[in-house]
């Protein structure tokens, strides 16, 4: 069966994906039957060689290809891959999909998509062949029933003012959001969590949090948003010139991310040698990674250049690092 995952909800594609490897079999035979890779690392005829492999010891074989559907899109396929002159050799994956073994899962894995993927071509050619979902980033009113739903399934009875907060708090990480709910499911075991257990056990002005949301805002051109962020920020107690360093640490790792993504080096050598402990951190780095292209994050550490290096002959003051580095990002994009 093909599965195509794509969407910047990355909490929501991995639950998907923990739903097809639990079907391959109990824990011990998960290596032996999981592959993932990408085009960098895999050609059409290696892929179809992972399919045809027999299980072993399961009745499945779960293969995950990563960022297929990425090089058929427009502006951002320039410089994807080493083969780039190839990209058309996957276009003939629709005719081997009929004939692939029923004991195999292909899952086509991808970030957020222009258009949500209408003027994907080869998403389009492959769409009546398996099984399509759309992973998309969640509105307010989506954000706050996910908490609702994601309580329920912990036993957690949460507070509509303390649903309003958490969103408020940590905005759309479900993965964050996901750790803090078990944790108040632990901490208000028995009864319905408030507004106040959420402010003694969620402190999201967390400024790690703030800094991926507020590139998050300035690449998506939500200027509003990032300046709010910033001045959050800025209102606890951080100076401007170190929103701009850190803005900039985060953005040059992400580049550092897709350089390395990109050459085929594993998520865990990436995270070794950008000196990542946090798994959290790891996985925001690579959602945003594989987000937003190498021009807009290039673009933006150019900004932040520009930023830092006004803060320090004097052209700007403290207060007004939001307002600057938005117009700045304005007219380089």
């Amino acid at each position: 069966m093909l599965y195509i995952f794509f969407g910047p909800d990355g909490f929501s594609i991995q639950e998907a994906l923990e739903c097809l490897k639990a079907q391959v079999g109990p824990v011990e035979v998960l290596d032996a039957n999981i592959t993932k890779t990408d085009p960098s690392s895999c050609s059409l005829e290696q892929l179809k060689a992972l399919c045809n492999t027999i299980p072993f010891l399961s009745s499945r074989r779960l293969i995950i290809l990563d960022g297929l559907l990425t090089l058929f899109e427009g502006r951002r396929s320039r410089g994807r891959s080493r083969n780039a002159d190839d990209h058309s050799s996957w276009m003939s994956l629709g005719e081997y999909i009929p004939i692939m073994p029923s004991s195999t899962d292909l899952v086509l894995l991808d970030g957020a998509l222009d258009s949500q993927g209408r003027r994907n071509v080869l998403l389009n050619h492959l769409s009546q062949l398996g099984h399509v979902k759309n992973f998309p980033s969640l509105n307010v009113n989506g954000l706050r029933n996910w908490i609702k739903n994601r309580a329920d399934v912990l036993e957690c009875e949460i507070s509509n003012e303390g649903v309003d907060l958490m969103a408020e708090l940590v905005g759309g990480n479900l993965w964050v959001l996901s750790s803090e709910i078990e944790k108040l499911s632990l901490y208000c075991k028995g009864r319905t969590a408030g507004v106040e257990d959420i402010k003694l056990l969620v402190p999201f002005v967390n400024e790690e949090l703030n800094i991926f949301n507020a590139i998050d805002m300035i690449i998506e051109k939500k200027y509003s948003d990032g300046i709010r962020i910033i001045r959050r920020l800025q209102a606890g107690g951080a100076a401007g010139s170190y929103i701009v360093f850190m803005l900039a640490r985060q953005v040059r790792i992400m580049l550092l991310f897709r350089d390395m993504h990109l050459r085929g080096v594993s998520d865990d050598h990436i995270s070794t040698r950008l000196g990542i402990t946090s798994n959290w951190v790891m996985s925001k780095v690579r959602e945003q990674g594989r987000r937003h292209s190498q021009t807009d994050l290039a673009l933006l550490h150019m900004g932040l250049l520009e930023a830092d290096k006004a803060i320090k002959t004097g052209h700007i003051t403290e207060d007004t690092v939001g307002e600057f580095l938005i117009k700045m990002f304005i007219g380089l994009s």
